[in-house]
């Protein structure tokens, strides 16, 4: 399965997350786009909302996943 990391940011009140592979995220952060030295790339959570990050970027690497239906009955018997 192939990696993907996860980019979201906050500018002017709107969340972005872009699905990037690790060698253009890796080719972003050289190019100064997390801050002069990937100072904006957040090491924890600051918080659940996104408007409380100011200039911070939170990295996720991950994969996107969708559930499946799983049929499930319940039967009774008695004897």
């Amino acid at each position: 399965m192939k990696e993907i990391y996860f980019v979201i940011r906050n500018s002017d009140g709107d969340t972005t997350v872009r699905g990037v592979n690790k060698e253009n995220l890796l080719q972003e952060i050289e190019d100064g786009d997390f801050g002069e030295n990937g100072e904006h790339i957040l090491k924890f959570l600051p918080s659940d909302d996104t408007n409380y990050w100011s200039d911070g970027i939170l990295i996720i690497k991950g994969q996107i996943v969708v559930p499946k239906a799983k049929e499930v009955i319940t039967k009774f018997n008695i004897e």
